[in-house]
């Protein structure tokens, strides 16, 4: 939590110096405007709507960062978090959002009951009230290391391969050597 909260100072930072800097061009950009035309009071209303534009363009790019960086990621987290509670099955250990830990007994299409603790107490919870899936989580890491560790071997046998590939080549030369000799 506290990494997160980091990294969204870091992007209202980098949005904000964006800002700033966009705002600093369209000022400097009207301001050059106005010296071009001679500073006059007169000004034609294709130019007041460009300078315009160049001063709204700041905010809107503001608007586009701020959406990319802060509400996207949201509404990824979101829809994952709800995929998760649609695929709850029956045998799942999951966690609440007040931290209760339970085993779903029954799954219907607004609640599942739990049975928690050693005395088999059930407790009929609804569905958004679900934080995590504890079993999803352990199967999600238990293919992971083995993700890593089949990695870790492929790699390991290419070397081994590789090597003993090396070790031939040099055997074979060895013995055209002494053939010529």
């Amino acid at each position: 939590m506290k990494n997160h909260k980091k990294k969204l100072a870091r992007y209202a930072a980098a949005a904000g110096s964006a800002l700033a800097s966009c705002a600093l061009f369209a000022m400097t950009a009207f301001a050059d405007g106005e010296a071009a035309s001679g500073g006059d009071a007169q000004t034609s209303s294709g130019s007041a709507i460009g300078a315009l534009l160049i001063q709204l363009a700041p905010f809107i790019i503001a608007l586009v960062l701020l959406y990319m960086i802060m509400l996207r990621p949201q509404q990824k987290r979101e829809k994952q978090a709800q995929a998760m509670r649609e695929n709850v099955r029956v045998g799942d250990e999951v966690c609440t959002a007040g931290g209760i830990i339970g085993i779903v007994l029954k799954v219907n299409d607004d609640s599942v009951v739990l049975e928690t603790g050693g005395e088999r107490n059930k407790i009929r919870v609804k569905k958004w009230a679900i934080h995590e899936n504890i079993t999803q989580l352990e199967e999600q890491q238990a293919a992971e290391r083995e993700r890593k560790a089949a990695r870790k071997n492929g790699i390991a046998t290419a070397a081994a391969s590789s090597d003993s590939e090396k070790k031939k080549k040099n055997d074979s030369e060895s013995k055209k050597k002494k053939d010529t000799e």
